[in-house]
This record gives C-alpha cells, structure tokens and sequence, in this order.
C-alpha cells in the first residue's frame, strides 16, 4: 500500500468558514481529490473520537498545495495542515486510512451511516 497525499484547508467564505479535506483517491491517484467539509481542524480530531464528514464535489489537485482566494466570490483558502494516508480499505460507502499528518496520526474509519450521513470514528487498538 503507497502512501498517498493528503491536506487540511481551512475554507474561509467571508460569512462563514468551515475545513476541507482532500485525499488523494487510490484508485486514481493522478485525479480529483475526494473532499468533505468537516467541522473541526485536525488537532481535534483525537480528542473528538467521532466527528461528521459532508462529502462534497472532488477537487482538483492544485489544491494540495495552493492557497489564496479561490474565485467567483468563494473566499479564500489557507492550508492548515497535512501529510500522507494509507488505504485499508476503499470503498464508495466506507474508508478505513491510516492518517499521518503534522497535528493528527491514527486510524479513522470514514463511514455512510444508516441516514446517508457521514462520520469519521477514530479506531483504537
């Protein structure tokens, strides 16, 4: 299993700000980035345990490394952090990865619940 890229933005719209994170998808590696807003920055996230995750449109890779204002009135974006994952597992409904970033490390399974919702859960050993 590689290594794949993987970054926290903060997304500031000017009325409200939220997070974005992208992973780099394994099984296109080279393409869009699967993104989902998320809450809480990634220092958070070990001490949250479980948190939800709003998956939205892929992004393209320049956002692995750009940051600025975004265009068309969509506010700006500023890298918060990042690093690497390993997929476990890959699968339209659930993501096991292995986070290796500058503020988090650890397991998360990344999971559709039975609403159609989505949440990140922290796996201990």
């Amino acid at each position: 299993m590689t290594p794949l890229p993987t970054v926290l933005l903060h997304h500031d719209t000017g009325d409200a700000s939220h997070y974005d994170w992208l992973l780099a998808d394994p099984a296109n590696p080279q393409g869009l980035l699967w993104t989902a807003r998320v809450a809480l920055p990634s220092e958070q996230w070990a001490a949250a345990g479980a948190w939800d995750v709003e998956p939205i449109g892929r992004h393209r890779r320049i956002y692995m490394t750009y940051e600025g204002d975004i265009g068309d009135g969509r506010g700006t974006v500023r890298r918060i952090d990042e690093g690497e994952f390993t997929a476990i597992e890959w699968t339209a409904q659930q993501m096991i990865v292995d986070v290796t970033m500058r503020r988090f490390q650890g397991r998360l399974d990344i999971l559709e619940t039975s609403n159609g919702r989505w949440q990140a859960r922290l796996v201990t050993s």
